[in-house]
């Protein structure tokens, strides 16, 4: 396949920045232990079945391709599954979530010898990627081995779709080395057809992340949500605000609006439950709340005296859907700085009235169909200080009437179960366009 894509540059800029990726990669392996090596050698596996690999990048896109992978699984029974990760949290979670896999490991760095070894090791004959990773090397070692790979859930933020439209018709040459690309809207089809790849290889097929955990997950949900009831008494009467995925900046804007929150209103004892997206952020969000009077709870760290916890500090990986479950109003972070946003869906699912920041950028086709619903409560964008008064009034306003958030609450969770196709999408366009030109997959089909 002719490109015009420039390898040789691409991979002279790795080869020539090796000392800083490789320096980050020493950091974080005495930060915390990380099995490094799969990134640089794989070895085959035993299993003779036609192999199906999955790439997530991360926990979201871990929980956007579990159902994907269970309804491949009940249409291949005899197949072969393996899953990558790029994050040490992305790779916890597929573990534990996809525990029936046969491998679970770290995706390959992009260098040619690397993506050779791990293609030719794991002998895929489909390669699945969630949402929008772009490895130029890998992409074109797969196709060399004509292995077809599967873009899925696609999607384009703002600031991807700028950053690649710079690269011109080059990137519409990596996008044609894609079988097909299914995306999650047509805004996200539109945006990807403009950067060059072939229209016919485009499908909006929806979000994967509507679809309903399955038995297992909604069993594991049910062990953590009673562990922390168990834990804190959630659900005793006090009213809980549950701010999940929250970045950097975020944290002084809720705190404060729950300090004046708790100040002004007329009943008692309400919480905050706050959620981190990243780990290596747990402790400096620890600090941050030290300094107030109040009792904080760290969920890694129980303590008798948890039940009175005014704060309390969800400093776990894979909880916080179940936590949602406790809320009386969810906030969703990400939103309040301008980093683009995150998931509502899991609030949505709890049927929680959901509250968030401006800033939902990359997810812009989620926030217009709960918007056009009356399904998410939006802050407007504003100052800093605007912000925080208007995350009070939206808490202190759903928390005084209950009849109200609970409105909310239904409102979202019918907007979330409306939109829970995608999976049955997904498959559909995976049977009419690639499993028919994959032999090793005609034999084992479960349908």
């Amino acid at each position: 396949m002719f490109s015009r894509f420039p390898f040789w540059l691409y991979n002279t800029a790795l080869i020539a920045g090796a000392p800083l990726w490789l320096g980050y990669y020493g950091l974080r392996r005495r930060q915390r232990p990380l099995r490094l090596h799969e990134r640089f050698t794989y070895c085959p596996l035993s299993h003779a079945a036609p192999r199906i690999w999955l790439h997530s990048v991360s926990v979201g896109e871990v929980l956007a391709g579990q159902p994907l992978a269970c309804a491949l699984r009940e249409h291949f029974p005899h197949a072969s599954f393996v899953i990558s990760t790029t994050t040490d949290t992305g790779q916890a979670r597929a573990r534990e979530q996809l525990a029936w896999m046969d491998a679970h490991f770290y995706f390959p760095l992009d260098i040619p010898w690397l993506t050779e070894r791990a293609v030719t090791s794991l002998q895929p004959v489909l390669v699945i990627i969630l949402e929008t990773e772009i490895w130029p090397n890998f992409l074109r070692t797969c196709v060399r081995h004509q292995v077809p790979v599967v873009l899925a859930n696609g999607r384009l933020s703002d600031r991807s779709f700028a950053r690649y439209r710079w690269l011109g018709r080059m990137m519409g040459d990596l996008l044609g080395y894609f079988r097909l690309c299914l995306m999650q809207s047509d805004t996200d089809a539109e945006r990807i057809r403009q950067l060059g790849a072939p229209p016919e290889r485009v499908l909006t097929t929806g979000n994967l992340k509507y679809a309903p955990p399955d038995a297992d997950e909604r069993a594991r949900r049910d062990r953590i949500a009673a562990a922390l009831q168990q834990q804190y008494h959630l659900g005793d009467g006090r009213p809980c605000i549950v701010a999940g995925s929250t970045v950097e900046g975020e944290e002084p804007i809720l705190v404060e609006a729950f300090a004046r929150l708790r100040a002004g209103l007329d009943r008692p004892g309400c919480r905050l439950l706050l959620a981190p997206r990243h780990p290596e952020r747990f402790a400096e969000v620890a600090r941050h709340l030290e300094r107030f009077d109040w009792t904080v709870a760290r969920r890694s760290q129980p303590r008798p005296e948890d039940v009175r916890a005014e704060v309390i500090l969800l400093d776990t990986v894979g909880e916080l859907a179940a936590a949602y479950r406790w809320a009386d109003v969810a906030f969703v972070g990400g939103s309040l700085v301008p980093r683009g946003g995150h998931n509502i869906l899991e609030p949505a699912a709890e049927g929680r009235p959901i509250v968030t920041g401006p800033h939902t950028e990359n997810f812009r086709a989620i926030l217009t169909r709960f918007r056009a619903a009356d399904a998410v409560w939006q802050l407007p964008l504003t100052s800093p200080d605007g912000l925080r008064q208007e995350l009070q009034t939206a808490f202190e306003t759903l928390l005084r009437d209950p009849g109200q958030a609970a409105a909310l609450g239904r409102r979202a969770q019918a907007t979330w179960a409306a939109e829970t196709g995608a999976v049955a999408a997904t498959v559909a366009a995976l049977k009419a366009y690639v499993f028919p030109h994959i032999p090793a997959l005609a034999s084992i089909r479960g349908d």
